[in-house]
């Protein structure tokens, strides 16, 4: 779905490839401007309605897909920008905090961290974010009522809050699911807590894990090799790589119901 919304932005971009007045959401001026078509981009991310690009010369675009004439916004980001999105939401994260795009007329919302970080990246669920600092901290932000946040049942949180359950134990890498959120940390274990309907959490676990469980290889895959190279997730599954051998739990696959629509 990545690509193809990719492919139509593009299009609308090539095809107004010329000066026009663009609404800058982030500032209160408009400005003409040309859209750099040959400018290297840094990252590309998708919610259900808006495609957002992020050019490696700190601007970034924006266009609703459902508007096939539409002109794309362009935007000023800052240095060292992180861009990340939820189903809903498209932020911006730097070492001043997080910036959310708001929409087209209303006021830009800048969001801090607990403390001054240096965020290394940041990985967005259908409607959590969580952020990983340099020292190897993770906080997370957004809806918790399936437990994706990792701090408790909470209903949301919309500032971002540090996940002590993991406080002295330095990250690696993260990997958010739908409602799941997996990470692997430096020594080679992985944790993972959220939903767990569809046994994406794995085995002997809660429906709804809310704070950080560790996933046991011996337990789990029936291996002897207790060190975890990479993690990986989709909607509904994890997988685990150990060496060479790849472990997928959970399914995208289930039915929802039990009856089917002739």
């Amino acid at each position: 779905m990545c690509s193809s919304l990719f492919s139509i932005f593009f299009w609308i971009l090539l095809k107004n490839n010329r000066k026009r007045r663009h609404r800058r959401t982030l500032a209160d001026t408009y400005v003409d401007e040309d859209i750099p078509l040959d400018s290297d981009i840094a990252d590309v991310a998708c919610t259900h309605l808006h495609v957002a690009i992020l050019m490696k010369d700190g601007k970034l675009a924006i266009r609703r897909v459902d508007e096939e004439d539409g002109i794309p916004r362009i935007l000023d980001s800052e240095e060292s920008t992180i861009l990340v999105t939820t189903s809903t939401s498209i932020f911006l994260c730097n070492q001043k905090g997080i910036l959310k795009v708001m929409e087209e007329g209303e006021e830009k919302k800048r969001i801090p961290f607990p403390w001054p970080v240096k965020i290394v990246e940041a990985v967005g669920g259908h409607d959590h974010v969580i952020f990983r600092d340099s020292q190897g901290n993770l906080f997370s932000m957004g809806t918790g009522t399936r437990g994706e946040l990792g701090v408790g049942l909470v209903r949301r949180i919309d500032e971002p809050v540090h996940i002590e359950q993991l406080a002295g134990i330095r990250i690696s890498k993260v990997s958010c699911g739908g409602w799941h959120t997996v990470v692997l940390t430096e020594a080679g274990d992985a944790y993972t807590w959220g939903w767990n309907r569809y046994g994406q959490l794995g085995k002997n676990k809660a429906s709804t894990e809310v704070y950080p469980v560790l996933i046991d290889p011996a337990e789990e895959f029936s291996v002897s090799e207790e060190d975890i190279d990479d993690v990986t997730t989709t909607e509904h599954t994890t997988t685990v790589t150990i060496g060479h051998a790849h472990f997928v739990m959970g399914s995208d696959d289930e039915r929802i119901n039990e009856f089917e629509l002739k």
